[in-house]
C-alpha cells in the first residue's frame, strides 16, 4: 500500500472555470506569480495552504497548485462580490507555468478596468 506524501497542504479545494468570464473574474495578477479566488463558505486564515485543483477550459486535465490563502472575502460585499478565498500560486514550475496559461488566455482583459471578485 503507498503513502500520500507528507509534505502536501492539509486542505484541498477544486475550481472549474469553463469560460473566460469566470476566468478573469477569478484571477488575481497581482499577486506576485498570479492566483484565483475560489467562491466558498468555508473558513480560512490568511496564509492557509490549499491544494487547488484546477479545471480550465480548452486545456484537459486537472493542475494540482500548491497555493496560500492571500484574500478573504468574508460575505458577499456591497460591490456583489461572492464570499471566498483568494489562493496565491506558490512559485514551483507547475504553479508559473499555470500563471503563462491564464495570462496568455486573458490577453488584453488583463489590463481592463471591469470589476474582479476581489478588485
Amino acid at each position: 500500500m503507498m503513502n500520500a506524501p507528507q509534505d502536501l497542504p492539509g486542505r484541498m479545494m477544486a475550481l472549474q472555470l469553463r469560460e473566460k468570464a469566470a476566468l478573469y473574474n477569478s484571477y488575481m495578477p497581482f499577486l506576485e506569480h498570479g492566483g484565483l479566488f475560489v467562491p466558498t463558505d468555508d473558513i480560512f486564515s490568511l496564509g492557509d495552504e490549499v491544494l487547488l485543483a484546477l479545471e480550465l477550459t480548452d486545456h484537459p486535465g486537472k493542475k494540482f497548485l500548491r497555493t496560500k490563502v492571500a484574500w478573504i472575502n468574508p460575505a458577499r460585499t456591497s460591490a456583489h462580490r461572492p464570499k471566498g478565498v483568494g489562493l496565491a500560486f506558490g512559485g514551483d514550475e507547475i504553479c508559473l507555468q499555470t500563471k503563462i496559461l491564464i495570462e496568455g488566455e486573458l490577453g488584453s482583459a488583463l489590463r481592463s478596468d471591469r470589476v474582479t471578485f476581489t478588485l
